[in-house]
């Protein structure tokens, strides 16, 4: 199940920005697994009020946004250019529905995670039929 969580600036989602790019994350996702992970696509809204970022060592300070991608690490050995297309297409993403001036900081973590490492109802993938 791939999950995407997108850390932002609060101030940045106006409570339209987040179903489009809901809408662009998702459409990412299923353009290099396939159809069926549309169902499967989770994605989280992590909004930080500016006041509680810092970077390098200042207070106030947001950095561009983020999206951290976690899906099972198989995908990356059946669809070898998945890597380079989903930073491409999650970092479209969020610059087409943020604004483009992000374009050039956004930070996209791509995290494959083993069968022995992953769960869906108490059970391994490993451990699945």
């Amino acid at each position: 199940m791939p999950h995407c969580t997108v850390t932002v600036a609060e101030e940045l989602l106006d409570g339209t920005v987040e179903e489009r790019l809901a809408e662009r994350l998702t459409d990412t996702v299923v353009s290099v697994y396939g159809d069926w992970a549309r169902p499967l696509v989770v994605i989280a809204f992590h909004a930080i009020p500016t006041a509680r970022f810092a970077v390098g060592g200042k207070l106030g300070t947001a950095p561009a946004p983020a999206v951290r991608l976690e899906s099972r690490a198989g995908i990356f050995e059946l669809v070898p250019d998945a890597a380079p297309r989903l930073a491409a297409g999650l970092t479209d993403a969020l610059a087409e529905s943020l604004g483009e001036r992000f374009r050039p900081d956004v930070a996209v973590t791509l995290v494959g995670v083993a069968d022995d490492r992953s769960a869906v109802g108490g059970t391994l993938f490993a451990d699945q039929p």
